[in-house]
């Protein structure tokens, strides 16, 4: 947003911008045009630089099953922090895939602020590679969801 549609030579104004970080953690980089009647300039690139903290971190953002063989029951970990003081909960966890099972467990000590999202490989998973995701609901209006990808190769025995 202008302060003004026109500002005169010699005066200054300001211009408002703000950034839409929904689904967004990490680094970003936002730019404006800005128009000018200046012939040597006619537009003015202004940069936004931010860091977006997610209201929820992850110790990994995806969960690989690789190389397992066909039989065999296979566990991976993620580590869900929820920062002081944020009201957020951690209220459930799926998968999408007929493969993988999923659950929650609040990490002792934390109070409820660390939780431990434990996929389990079934041991009777089909050989060949499997994809899916991990859908993580939460209390936040912000992030009322978290989408985690999963992928796993199932090998046949002796191979």
């Amino acid at each position: 947003m202008l302060s003004a549609k026109k500002i005169p030579a010699g005066k200054s104004g300001q211009i408002e911008a703000s950034v839409k970080t929904d689904g967004f953690s990490g680094p970003i980089l936002k730019r404006i045009a800005v128009a000018t009647n200046d012939p040597r300039n006619p537009s003015i690139t202004l940069s936004i630089k931010a860091t977006v903290d997610p209201e929820i971190a992850m110790s990994d953002t995806a969960i690989f099953f690789e190389n397992i063989p066909v039989g065999k029951e296979v566990i991976r970990e993620i580590i869900m922090t929820i920062p002081e003081p944020k009201p957020i909960k951690i209220l459930s966890a799926i998968s999408k895939d007929p493969n993988i099972d999923v659950r929650l467990e609040a990490v002792p000590g934390s109070n409820g602020r660390k939780i431990r999202l434990i996929a389990t490989q079934k041991a009777q998973a089909k050989p060949g590679h499997h994809y899916g995701t991990i859908i993580v609901k939460t209390s936040s209006r912000r992030t009322p969801e978290i989408t985690i990808y999963e992928r796993g190769l199932v090998t046949t025995t002796g191979k």
